[in-house]
């Protein structure tokens, strides 16, 4: 009896990151360095849409997750299949969520042990 290989994993696609654009079209150069209180402010300004949106998205799968358990419940829908794939997949995004704000404040909790 033979055991058949494992078939390898597809390659991950690439990551592009891109420069904000402003509203002219031009792109905008994110300040580094000791450039001033300027480019901190866009970079924070732009973390915290980041986050914003991260949250956003969250909240719309748990809403998802919700109306398709309610559909199920109510016999609007009867692939139980779907409705189990959207509660997982809100329970994950949640489950997620969670344990990076817990690194987040575990972080934030270090950084303010340190002596200076």
């Amino acid at each position: 009896m033979a055991i058949n290989a494992i078939p390898p994993l597809a390659p991950l696609p690439s990551l592009q990151f891109t420069n904000p654009v402003n509203a002219s079209g031009q792109t905008q150069e994110v300040v580094s360095g000791s450039a001033g209180a300027n480019g901190a402010a866009k970079v924070g300004a732009d973390f915290s849409q980041f986050l914003a949106d991260a949250l956003q998205q969250v909240n719309a799968i748990q809403q998802q997750g919700e109306a398709a358990s309610a559909a199920l419940t109510t016999g609007q829908v009867q692939d139980v299949h779907t409705v189990m794939l959207a509660v997982e997949k809100a329970s994950l995004s949640l489950g997620l969520t969670v344990e990076v704000r817990n690194k987040v404040l575990d972080a934030y909790h270090e950084v303010m042990r340190m002596q200076i």
